[in-house]
């Protein structure tokens, strides 16, 4: 029993040392090959870092403590997995209510006296998108180059490049060329205020358009609910591998004094 108990403590680490190494290598994936040093990726990037570096550490520390048999590592294993284990149901649950806009605004509208005390529904908006906030995601974008040339004889744009690299098609503008749109003689043929926004110059485009924003923050969420899934896959792994640690420290104490009966 207690070198089944070891056995699959040691396993489970093994697929968490796993999880973990993966983790990190998207997160450093994200910063070679995205925006770099910018913004944009920052909102997926630093997450599956810090979730990368914890299960790589907390793996290790089940493993030595599981292969060894060394109940002080595995004790000090499952504490750090009582607070991993809190830290990612908090933060998975989180997720999920920011990036759904009807759970989020349940939770928002219910504070004390009736005061909306967290506005989760517009939480990602709020940090990303709103104010000051966006000049450091435009200049990202810019920076990206997500909007050149080769990108418009694509006949699927996502939604970032069809909000910030082109005018609204309700507008009625026409295009000249790749990136170069003229209005219709005949003016405008909505009020909408993306439409005047827009401007044929490389820095300027629909940066500001109310459509870049809603793709750009669309595509936040996007990533947020595949880093919600990837956060819950870790915390079965985690809480399996705690109930494991749990009989494998028990039955090395067991082992322990059996052996100290026997052997004095």
């Amino acid at each position: 029993m207690v070198r089944i108990s070891n056995f699959i403590v040691g396993f489970l680490n093994c697929l968490s040392l796993l999880l973990g190494l993966v983790s990190i290598a998207m997160s450093v994936y994200f910063y070679v090959h995205g925006i770099g040093s910018s913004q944009c990726e920052k909102a997926l990037e630093n997450p599956l870092l810090i979730t990368g570096i914890v299960l790589l550490v907390v793996s290790l520390l089940g493993l030595i403590g599981s292969c060894c048999r060394l109940n002080a590592f595995l004790f000090l294993y499952l504490t750090v997995m009582v607070c991993l284990m809190i830290g990612l149901l908090g933060f998975t649950v989180f997720t999920f209510m920011v990036t759904n806009n009807g759970v989020g605004k349940t939770f928002s509208n219910k504070g004390v006296s009736k005061i909306r005390t967290w506005d989760l529904a517009n939480w990602l908006e709020n940090h990303f998108v709103k104010g000051k906030k966006w000049d450091n995601m435009r200049s990202c974008l810019r920076e990206s180059e997500i909007c050149r040339t080769s990108n418009f004889y694509k006949k699927n744009l996502s939604l970032i490049q069809s909000g910030c690299c082109k005018p609204p098609s309700e507008c009625g503008i026409e295009q000249k060329g790749a990136t170069m749109w003229a209005a219709p003689k005949e003016g405008k043929a909505t009020n909408n205020s993306d439409c005047n926004t827009w401007n044929n110059q490389q820095n300027k485009l629909c940066y500001d358009c109310n459509a870049c924003k809603e793709g750009f923050l669309m595509n936040i969420k996007k990533q947020w609910k595949y880093l919600a899934v990837f956060n819950l896959c870790a915390l079965v792994l985690v809480i399996l591998s705690y109930g494991f640690g749990s009989c494998a420290m028990k039955n090395n104490r067991k082992n322990n004094r059996m052996i100290r009966k026997y052997h004095p």
